[in-house]
């Protein structure tokens, strides 16, 4: 039998365990181990993440690995990155995780500007403006608890917290780390300046540990108990954004750029160095950790979650409807009839996205639709999403200062054809899309990165290739693209990058 990994990846709505084997062949094989919705309790006013129910399942899913006489070599957990825990000297978890969604962190964007500026805390941490950081969640906890950020406790973000349940370390990978805005990029350290400027002290940053470190076993008392035998534990890429960019199918030579996909997309691309701090300022960039001691420089565009929650009002209101029954109405119904910008404020967290979506609309004096329009709110949405993500390729691109011949569409919702179509007419590029299950993916070759197993990227994405049936998308109609794009930023109020 091959040496098998255990991959936990973790998102914000649901979770997946996978056990995965990597063949003579040089091909992932991967069957899912366990499924979970990602435990949400409301606890002492906040909307907090169960960690140790998530602890529970991946024990049950090695307990049974166990019953049937089979242990993996090693185990990684990847998370959406921002979210943290704290514990305490004694090894205590002091309360739950707060999600990112809660609303403590309401103002908190300006209570930090009162202290420096963007522009000044950018050029520290290399890290976009965003009121769900970790600093800002920081802060917000502060202000309610501050004994909690005293006496020697360390935060440790959603993914470090659960390996530390298995493997005793307290740690913080670089991805997830670099994400906190609390880290300064080009130093590769915690940015101390930051901490001091809070009042945030430097004794809650945990040691920084790298992709693919192996940060010990799991303890003879627990195998025991789960009657499995003693494995590794790995970190892999702990920001899920960062270990789908390890599974990229790319080829040497390619000049390539990924999307990675889920609640949010992610519009990516592989550095040597973080990107020109002045323009990734501008254009909302985020210069983040990455495998094998590289940057990864960004855009977020929020996107599923719009779609997510506009499903969730659709069936409240008692209207029955499934993701490809949403495509299909979607495809039957006007093209560009209007647009949103996915990233506004008003698509955060409201009572009613269906709500929300109309009156965007109406407010940008755009023709109006019914709420329980199906297809042409979820139509807007698609090219709204798929515009968007030009406007983040392009921003990163002139960041960079790099040029792009193909696109990887990677993670959950890289199935979607009739979006990636899309995707390829508004990016005027190639979409290569199949790599599904990306974050996982990448988990598993980091983590047989760390065991020597692989021996470096070369290796690594020659197996993410050989690993899932690619499709190729062409850009067929992306002069009509073109005229709509300048209209999209209009209505958006964003200016149009400027060509390299």
């Amino acid at each position: 039998m091959e040496k098998q990994y255990l991959a936990v990846d973790m998102g914000s709505s649901s979770g997946k365990i996978l056990l995965a084997e990597l063949t003579k062949q040089k091909r992932i094989q991967m069957r899912e181990a366990g499924r979970f919705i990602t435990p949400r309790v409301f606890l002492r006013g906040h909307v907090c993440i169960n960690v140790y129910e998530v602890y529970e399942k991946i024990c049950g899913v090695l307990e049974k690995l166990g019953r049937e006489g089979r242990a993996p070599a090693s185990l990684g957990i990847d998370s959406w990155a921002g979210d943290f825990g704290i514990v305490n000297p004694q090894g205590e978890l002091l309360g739950l995780p707060v999600f990112y969604r809660d609303r403590r962190t309401e103002g908190m964007t300006e209570e930090v500007e009162a202290v420096i500026s963007y522009g000044e805390l950018y050029e520290l941490t290399g890290q976009r403006k965003m009121c769900d950081s970790t600093l800002c969640q920081l802060l917000a906890a502060k202000k309610e608890y501050p004994e909690l950020l005293e006496g020697g406790n360390k935060i440790m973000h959603l993914g470090d917290l659960l390996m530390y349940f298995f493997s005793g370390r307290m740690c913080s990978e670089i991805s997830a780390a670099s994400y906190s805005q609390l880290f300064n990029m080009r130093k590769q350290r915690w940015e101390n300046k930051v901490f001091e400027l809070f009042g945030l002290p430097e004794s809650i940053q945990p040691p920084i540990v790298w992709s693919g470190q192996c940060l010990g076993r799991i303890s003879e008392e627990l195998a025991g108990r789960l009657g499995i035998g003693r494995f590794e534990i790995i970190a892999p890429p702990v920001h899920d954004t960062a270990a789908a960019g390890v599974a990229v199918p790319a080829k040497e030579g390619e000049r390539w750029a990924f999307i990675s996909t889920g609640s949010w997309y992610l519009v990516g691309m592989e550095l040597s160095e973080p990107a020109n701090p002045e323009l990734s300022f501008r254009y909302n960039l985020s210069n983040t950790g990455f495998a094998f001691g590289k940057t990864l420089v960004k855009r977020n565009v929020c996107a599923m979650w719009i779609l997510q929650e506009c499903r969730r009002m659709w069936q409240r209101r008692g209207i029955s409807c499934d993701y490809s029954a949403i495509v299909a109405m979607a495809a039957g119904a006007e093209p560009f009839y209007g647009f949103v910008d996915p990233d506004a404020e008003d698509f955060y967290s409201p009572e009613d996205m269906t709500k929300a979506v109309v009156s965007w609309l109406e407010k940008s004096g755009q023709p109006a639709v019914e709420q329980d329009n199906i297809g042409q709110i979820a139509r807007i949405i698609y090219e709204s999403i798929a515009l968007k993500c030009r406007y983040g390729l392009e921003a990163v691109k002139r960041a960079s200062v790099s040029d792009v011949d193909i696109i990887y569409v990677v993670g959950g919702t890289s199935g979607v054809d009739f979006l990636n179509k899309m995707l390829a007419c508004a990016l005027n590029l190639p979409v290569i899309t199949g790599v599904s299950e990306a974050a996982a993916v990448g988990n598993v070759l980091m983590q047989a990165v760390g065991r020597g197993e692989l021996a470096g990227e070369g290796e690594v994405r020659e197996i993410a290739e050989n690993s899932s049936p690619l499709k190729r998308f062409e850009p067929e109609e992306a002069g009509k693209w073109d005229a709509r794009y300048k209209e999209f930023l209009q209505i958006c109020g964003l200016e149009e990058v400027a060509p390299r």
